[in-house]
């Protein structure tokens, strides 16, 4: 304003340059509702060019708040809100004009009593002025008389005022509301890691890939290929929308290219790009593209490309490229942590089975015994139904459930004839040593309770006295596994027995070992891995 007071000063004074530059400087100040940052700033602008342009009036200035589903003043949180599905918000969207507040009310036959006493009796309020862009009602202006003194009705200049306000408002709003709902979305994408998290395997994470960008950023159809970095290929795996999908080498197609580029790439429209519009690869891809490379720092994983065919009446923005590049950059670094993790548990569980092998190797006649426990019980928990986290806990308890002989004297062991009672009594305390030595490594204390109760029975007769329910089922499924195993064994006392005759065997101690659940998943498991012994 300074600026325009100066040209003020060095200007003709007569009447008619003194209008126009009023006029000049009122588009002066308009023009700084065009210079916003927030939606916030922007409102404020408005309030502040209306205190100076309508110093008889309070304006107050209620915005659509989209997630809220309500009007409410950004700059006086808490003071009233309306909410957006209401008949009142309803009406003010067919009005273009600004309207005597009272008036509105009976026209449309509001019955609204609360509404009206906010309006009247605590915001003073008067003129109503809607701001609707396409019959969306962005925002609502209150124009409010001022604690004691005396209302004015609007003159013709004010309401001329007041429309070239609410066309800048109109214009400004809308883009704030489009930009707020385009950070809304970027933002809401830091929720996506927890998508990706709720998948127990790497397998599951790809196989629900589409599925999880679907909810994210709606599309038509959408293809993932996996970069198999022996053949130098890229391989679909994953697809929606899409039927006849073929192998690509890097560089061919437009997921070839991003791929090779490694640059993430968004076309509004193929057939109008001279660029792809002849491309002979991917011909499924119509339409506006959005196609994201899947990668670390130092590894490419693959390629991702979503699809908005010719006929979607929203086709892809740049927005959209955005929100795919963090989808991507989140599931390249969930797959890499999790193969990393996958490493390291490999390792963690050679290094187990290692020590029980160290331990085995004492005894020709159990060598190999945990290993195959461990085979057997992992089959009979996954005929179970068991999730890929419980079968995890499994495998190490029925790799480590004899770890407990490591403290039984090599004599016990190994000896050919049966033993007296005292050597049984000490051989049974080999439970209890595995159990502390695993209880107290926060890693293995879940599958203490696997080891300590294996050899327990239903009717309460086994090492410790548990009866039915209180034996861990995943004990039971390691016992039937150890018998199994022991029986299908040679031992110094007798031959293997067949698997057929094992099974006989297997079933005597269902109900004593074990349950009849867990009996009929071991045959489930045993007909499918060693068929020619059923046949």
């Amino acid at each position: 304003m300074m600026y325009m007071e100066n040209v003020l000063a060095e200007f003709d004074q007569t009447p008619d340059a003194l209008e126009l530059m009023g006029q000049l400087a009122e588009e002066f100040s308009l023009d700084q509702l065009d210079n916003w940052t927030t939606t916030t700033g922007l409102i404020q602008s408005a309030i502040s060019f209306a205190g100076k342009a309508f110093p008889s009036y309070e304006m107050r200035i209620f915005y659509h708040e989209t997630e809220l589903h309500e009007y409410r003043e950004i700059d006086r949180e808490g003071v009233a809100t309306i909410p957006d599905d209401s008949l009142f918000a309803g009406c003010l969207s067919m009005i273009s004009e600004p309207t005597d507040l009272s008036r509105l009310f009976s026209d449309f036959q509001i019955n609204a009593p609360m509404l009206e006493h906010v309006l009247f009796t605590l915001y003073h309020a008067h003129t109503i002025v809607p701001v609707v862009h396409r019959f969306d009602l962005l925002a609502f202006l209150l124009l409010c008389d001022k604690p004691q003194e005396k209302h004015e009705d609007l003159s013709q200049e004010d309401l001329s005022l007041l429309k070239q306000l609410t066309d800048r408002l109109t214009i400004n709003l809308y883009a704030a509301s489009v930009a707020d709902q385009r950070l809304r979305e970027l933002l809401h994408m830091a929720q996506y890691p927890r998508s990706l998290q709720h998948h127990r395997t790497i397998t599951e994470l790809y196989n629900n890939l589409m599925k999880d960008l679907v909810k994210e950023i709606p599309f038509d159809a959408g293809i993932c290929y996996a970069y198999d970095e022996e053949l130098n290929q890229l391989v679909p795996f994953n697809k929606k929308g899409i039927r006849n999908a073929k192998i690509l080498k890097p560089g061919q197609g437009i997921s070839g290219q991003v791929f090779e580029s490694r640059l993430p790439l968004y076309i509004p429209d193929r057939l109008s790009n001279p660029a792809y519009a002849l491309m002979e690869e991917e011909p499924f891809i119509e339409g506006s593209a959005i196609c994201v490379p899947v990668s670390t720092d130092k590894t490419m994983l693959g390629v991702v490309t979503l699809i908005r065919n010719p006929e979607n009446p929203e086709p892809f923005g740049m927005e959209h490229r955005y929100m795919l590049e963090i989808a991507s950059a989140f599931t390249a670094s969930e797959i890499t942590n999790r193969q990393l993790y996958t490493r390291l548990d490999e390792s963690n569980f050679n290094i187990v089975e290692s020590l029980t092998r160290a331990l085995e190797a004492k005894d020709s006649y159990t060598e190999g015994h945990s290993t195959r426990v461990t085979r057997h019980a992992e089959g009979i928990a996954r005929e179970l139904g068991y999730k890929e986290e419980k079968i995890h806990q499994l495998r190490y308890g029925a790799m480590l459930h004899d770890i407990g002989k490591i403290g039984i004297p090599d004599a016990i062991i190994n000896k050919a004839a049966s033993l007296t009672e005292d050597e049984y009594a000490e051989i049974k305390t080999h439970t209890e040593i595995g159990y502390n030595i695993v209880c107290n490594n926060p890693f293995f204390k879940s599958i203490s309770t696997f080891i300590r109760y294996h050899h327990e029975t239903i009717n309460g007769k086994g090492y410790y006295g548990l009866q039915g329910n209180e034996i861990p089922e995943e004990a039971m499924i390691i016992s039937a596994a150890d018998i199994f195993d022991a029986l299908t064994s040679d031992r110094p006392y007798r031959k293997a027995l067949s698997i057929k005759e094992s099974v006989v065997e297997l079933k005597k101690q269902t109900g004593v070992h074990y349950t009849k659940e867990i009996f009929e998943a071991f045959m489930r498991y045993l007909k499918k891995n060693y068929p020619a012994d059923f046949s």
